[in-house]
C-alpha cells in the first residue's frame, strides 16, 4: 500500500502566500499542511509516499531528506495542463493506493489500513452548493454530479484497490491522448465518466474532519492568525522597489471584482490591488502591463509603481483627495470624463492587442461551461441574436483607436479638478463608441443625459451611425457582463441580481435596436 499526493499547482487563489511558498507547504498553526498528512500516513506505517511536485518544486526538496518514505515526482507541465497530467505521471506507482489533492487539511487522523473496497472519503453537505456530488445506491457510487445538496461530495482523499487501479492506469494513458483533456480535466474525470466501471464507495467523514484550502478566507477559518493585511506585509517585503522600507498601514479601501488597500511606505501612499477569484483566465495582465505602461506618457492615470504580471498584483501612486465618481456625480462631470476619453481615442497609441467582445464572450461562456455555470433562461436564443450583431459592425468599416474598455464611474478618480482613468485591465484596440456607450449604460444616464454628455465628445452633431454603434454596444456589454458574472458565481462569487438585471436588459435593448435602424 502506498499514497499519492498530488501538489504540483500554483494555488493562485491563495496568492499572495503562494507567490514564494508552495500551496501544500503553507503553514496552518506552525506546520506545513503537506507534512500533517504525511505524518498521518505514517501512523498507519505507510512505507511509500509519492508527491507530484510542480510549482516552486524546489520547496518540496527537504520532504525527501526529513521523511525517507517520501519519492518526489517533478511534473514540468505543471503551468499548462490541468492534473490528470499529474496523475498521469504517477499511473505506474498505482496499486492499493491513497490518493490526495496537496491541500487539504485534517483535523484528525482518518487514514484506515484495513478498507476492502475503494472508497471516497467524504463529507455530507446537506446545503445546496456546487461540489462534485456522490450519488449512492446499495452503498456503491452509481453516479457523479455536478452540483446538489443532501449528497456525500469528493473531498480531496480517496482510496483504490489494486484492481481498481489498473482501470484507472488504463483510462489515464487513453485521456492524455487528447490535449484538450489534459489542459481542462482534473483526473476525477475519469471516474465522473466511467462510474460503471468502478467499485466505489464512501468512506463518511464528518464535517470537522476535513477541509480543503481554497483561498484566504478559508485559510482563516480554520487559522485565524492569518489576516489580509499580515499576509501582504509579507509580500511588500519582497517587492524590491520597497525592500528595506518601513511598511506603515494597510487599510482595505474596497473594490468589486479586486480587493483594493491603501497602503502607507516610509510616510508615502500607495493602493495595491489584489485580484480577485478566477481573474487569472479571464484577464490577459501581459497586455493590462504592457498597455499601462504605453498609456503612461498620457498622464492619464496614477503612477505604476510595480505590476505581476503572474499575479496581476498591482501597486500606484495614491491620488490624493481623490474622488471616486459614482453614477450621481459622473453626471456633474460630462466634460471632464469626455475630454479624457477623447484624449486617449486621439491619441497616437496602439495597443498589442484588439478586445474583441464577441471572443470574449465566447471565452467567458468556455470558462462558465467547464466550471459547471448556471445560464439564464433563453441564453441560447439571446446569444444568437446577439451574435448577427458582428455583422453590423462590420458593415460599419470602423477604424480601431485604444480604448480603455471597463469606463464605469468607478474607474474615473477626481481631484482638485483632474480626472484621473484607471485599472486598465480590459483595454485593447477597440471601436471608441464602445467606451461612450459603457459609460452611459453603467450610470444609466437618460436620453437626454447621455446627448448632453455626447456634446461634449463630438465637437459637432452626433451621427445617426454613431448612435446605433452605441447602442449595439450596449446590447453587447450587458450580454458580456451578464455571462462574466455567471463565470465569477460559478467560481463561488455572488453578484447577487447583477447579472440577470444586465441579461434582462440587453434583451429589453434587443426589442429597442430597430428604433435606432
Amino acid at each position: 500500500m502506498n499514497a499519492i499526493i498530488i501538489a504540483a499547482g500554483m494555488g493562485t487563489r491563495l496568492r499572495p502566500l503562494t507567490l514564494s511558498t508552495p500551496k501544500p507547504l503553507i503553514k496552518i498553526f506552525e506546520k506545513p499542511m503537506i507534512e500533517r498528512n504525511i505524518e498521518f500516513l505514517l501512523e498507519k506505517d505507510l512505507k511509500e509516499i509519492i508527491i507530484v511536485t510542480g510549482y516552486l518544486r524546489e520547496q518540496f526538496s527537504y520532504l525527501e531528506e526529513k521523511y525517507p518514505e517520501v519519492k518526489l515526482v517533478h511534473n514540468d507541465k505543471f503551468n499548462e495542463y490541468n492534473n490528470i497530467y499529474s496523475f498521469y505521471l504517477i499511473k505506474d506507482y498505482l496499486e492499493d493506493s491513497y490518493i490526495l489533492d496537496g491541500d487539504i487539511y485534517l483535523n484528525r487522523n482518518i487514514f484506515e489500513m484495513n478498507l476492502d473496497k475503494s472508497m471516497y472519503f467524504s463529507k455530507k453537505l446537506n446545503y445546496q452548493n456546487d461540489e462534485w456530488q456522490l450519488i449512492l445506491e446499495n452503498e456503491k457510487i452509481k453516479e457523479v454530479q455536478i452540483g446538489g445538496k443532501n449528497n456525500y461530495i469528493m473531498s480531496g482523499i480517496s482510496f483504490w484497490k489494486k484492481e481498481e487501479s489498473i482501470k484507472l492506469k488504463k483510462f489515464v494513458e487513453e485521456y492524455v491522448l487528447s490535449e484538450e483533456k489534459k489542459k481542462n480535466y482534473y483526473w476525477d474525470y475519469i471516474v465522473k465518466e466511467n462510474i460503471e466501471k468502478f467499485n466505489v464507495g464512501i468512506y463518511p467523514l464528518k464535517d470537522s474532519d476535513i477541509f480543503e484550502i481554497d483561498n484566504l478566507e478559508e485559510l482563516k477559518e480554520i487559522d485565524n492568525s492569518y489576516s489580509d493585511e499580515e499576509v501582504l506585509l509579507e509580500f511588500l517585503k519582497d517587492v524590491p522597489v520597497f525592500k528595506d522600507k518601513k511598511i506603515e498601514n494597510i487599510n482595505l479601501i474596497g473594490g468589486m471584482t479586486n480587493k483594493n488597500y491603501l497602503i502607507t511606505i516610509d510616510g508615502k501612499k500607495y493602493v495595491l490591488r489584489n485580484p480577485g477569484v478566477g481573474t487569472k483566465e479571464m484577464i490577459s495582465r501581459d497586455n493590462e502591463a504592457k498597455n499601462a505602461q504605453i498609456i503612461s506618457d498620457l498622464n492619464l492615470d496614477a503612477k505604476l509603481i510595480y505590476l505581476n504580471k503572474e499575479t496581476g498584483i498591482k501597486i500606484s501612486e495614491y491620488i490624493e483627495n481623490a474622488e471616486t465618481l459614482v453614477p450621481e456625480t459622473a453626471r456633474n462631470n460630462f466634460r471632464e470624463v469626455a475630454e479624457i476619453l477623447k484624449k486617449l481615442h486621439n491619441s497616437n497609441i496602439v495597443f498589442d492587442n484588439i478586445f474583441d467582445c464577441f471572443n470574449e464572450m465566447k471565452k467567458y461562456e468556455k470558462l462558465s461551461i467547464k466550471e459547471n455555470g448556471k445560464f439564464y433562461d433563453g441564453y441560447k436564443e439571446i446569444k444568437e441574436k446577439v451574435f448577427k450583431l458582428r455583422e453590423k459592425l462590420k458593415n460599419f468599416n470602423i477604424e480601431l483607436k485604444a480604448c480603455h474598455n471597463d469606463t464605469v464611474p468607478e474607474n474615473f478618480i477626481k481631484s482638485e479638478n483632474k480626472i484621473y482613468l484607471i485599472d486598465w485591465e480590459y483595454s485593447g484596440m477597440n471601436d471608441p463608441m464602445w467606451d461612450l456607450a459603457a459609460h452611459s449604460l453603467e450610470c444609466n444616464f437618460s436620453k437626454e443625459e447621455e446627448k448632453e454628455f455626447l456634446n461634449f465628445y463630438f465637437p459637432e452633431e452626433v451621427s445617426k451611425e454613431y448612435i446605433l454603434r452605441i447602442q449595439i454596444h450596449k446590447i453587447c456589454q450587458d450580454f458580456l457582463w451578464s455571462i462574466w458574472t455567471v463565470l465569477k458565481e460559478a467560481k463561488g462569487v455572488s453578484f447577487g441580481d447583477y447579472g440577470i438585471m444586465r441579461f434582462k436588459r440587453a434583451v429589453k435593448l434587443l426589442g429597442e435596436l430597430k428604433d435606432y435602424e
